[in-house]
């Protein structure tokens, strides 16, 4: 995105580091408003969905909330990316900047939550109605929401059907074919087998490996925060995927988000792990491959194959701070229930998945060009929702080789793990690019781990997880 189209889209932005404070109030300044609009009660919206079809839906949003009797309410947007998501929003806290309503990376929430910079959502999301929520989308802590879920989505497997009708092949459904396959097609005609990677973003390894893991049998941590990446079945996982990754471009070992999704629009790998995203842009981009692809769920391992996936859950918060409280609820639920939820979700068909249940099963009725185009790509992921989650928000959702759904069960120290740089991310690059041995590697990933939920479980020795109380 462009410097002139951000400027269309917010009339302000935050620079990271020392001088965001006085950046900030220098553009603020510049852009001074008439008396008449600065009587409006402003709600910022702080979004890493920069797709134009997203950020009209915003705008449209707010429209109908004004024409719904709050025409002294106005809506302030500003893209930020999820690379730098946590930087910005840190620094944004510390320089006094008003979040409003604004999306946070799901691992620091509760230590946001302890800092005293989230509203509680609780009573939203009991008028909303508990059970409509899909299981392990909420954050609750202490009993209280202070997230609302917009997105739960499943990262999945897309799939060069000619490339593998030419070898003789199908889409593969064990973790063997699979291999077998990206191994065939790497390297003839400039294809490379799999467009998947690790990396210093934060989630991105965890995004990617997490099928991996599952399908071994477990998780990074059981129920009660036992380190269970110590698992022999775990080391077995970290061989799968980092022998699968032998398969790709090495310059996606310290791979971003687009550099995996461009790789496969432009039609130089047979395999992509990616959610829906990925298929939004290959239609719009280049819809020739797309008639040629398909999306099947990852297989990775000898547990529920094909079974238990990643899946990608955001949410809106509420900064403690911001001016207009009450306004900012009101309009939060407007935007992300009902027929607006739907709506949103379309925006980028596949990948801003629904997280109710009663939005979630309008989905494969929606009418439009791309669901009648490429629907099934969005029933498949829609159908993988329910067993797509992610370790810091599901903690031992998977374990000992058991799985009976999805849970809400944050990990509070997943910020020590899924930092920048990641520990998983870290120990995969030692593998595939310092070539060290995999067990070694992994035995360092487990110490760092261990040292991490020790440390902050001796620092809050009154924790108890949250599905210790069946929340």
């Amino acid at each position: 995105m462009t410097t002139t189209q951000r400027a269309a889209i917010s009339r302000r932005a935050l620079i990271g580091g020392a001088a965001a404070g006085a950046a900030l109030a220098g553009t603020r300044a510049a852009f001074g408003a008439p008396a008449l609009i600065q009587s409006k009660k402003k709600i910022p919206l702080f979004t890493t969905e920069n797709d134009p079809a997203t950020l009209d839906f915003y705008k449209n949003s707010m429209k109908a909330f004004q024409e719904q009797g709050a025409a002294d309410v106005e809506l302030e947007i500003t893209v930020y990316q999820d690379e730098n998501q946590l930087q910005y929003l840190t620094t944004a806290f510390e320089t006094g900047t008003d979040l409003g309503i604004f999306a946070p990376p799901a691992a620091h929430v509760e230590t946001w939550i302890a800092q005293d910079r989230l509203l509680s959502l609780s009573k939203m999301v009991r008028e909303i109605g508990e059970e409509d929520f899909l299981p392990g989308t909420r954050i609750l802590v202490k009993g209280e929401d202070y997230a609302m879920p917009f997105q739960s989505n499943a990262s999945s497997l897309w799939v060069r059907k000619d490339l593998l009708e030419k070898e003789g092949l199908q889409p593969p459904k064990t973790y063997e074919e699979y291999k077998a396959a990206a191994g065939a097609l790497h390297g003839k005609d400039g294809i490379i087998g799999v467009a998947s990677g690790v990396g210093s973003v934060p989630q991105l390894t965890l995004q990617f490996f997490t099928p991996y893991i599952y399908q071994s049998g477990w998780s990074y941590f059981d129920l009660d925060g036992t380190l269970r990446f110590d698992q022999p079945d775990v080391l077995e996982a970290v061989k799968r995927f980092a022998d699968l990754m032998k398969f790709t471009s090495p310059s996606l070992y310290n791979a971003t988000y687009p550099d995996i999704m461009n790789t496969f629009i432009a039609g130089r790998a047979a395999f992509a792990t990616f959610p829906g995203r990925l298929g939004a842009n290959l239609a719009s981009k280049a819809p020739d491959l797309a008639e040629k692809t398909t999306v099947v769920p990852v297989p990775a391992g000898p547990f529920n194959t094909a079974g238990l996936f990643f899946g990608g859950i955001q949410h809106y918060a509420i900064h403690s701070k911001t001016a207009h409280p009450d306004e900012a609820r009101a309009f939060l639920k407007f935007m992300t229930t009902g027929e607006r939820a739907l709506e949103f979700s379309m925006t980028v068909p596949g990948h801003l998945l629904p997280p109710l249940e009663s939005v979630r099963k309008l989905v494969p009725s929606y009418k439009s060009d791309f669901m009648s185009k490429h629907g099934d790509w969005v029933t498949t992921m829609n159908d993988m929702v329910p067993n797509a989650f992610s370790p810091d928000l599901s903690m031992g959702a998977v374990h000992d080789h058991q799985y009976d759904g999805r849970i809400n069960n944050p990990c509070p120290w997943s910020h020590e793990i899924w930092l920048s740089p990641p520990v998983d991310g870290q120990m995969f690059q030692e593998i595939l690019i310092k070539k060290d041995d995999p067990e070694k590697a992994w035995t360092k990933a487990c110490d760092r781990m261990r040292t991490s939920a020790e440390n902050w479980r001796s620092e809050n020795p009154n924790w108890k997880p949250a599905a210790a109380s069946g929340a």
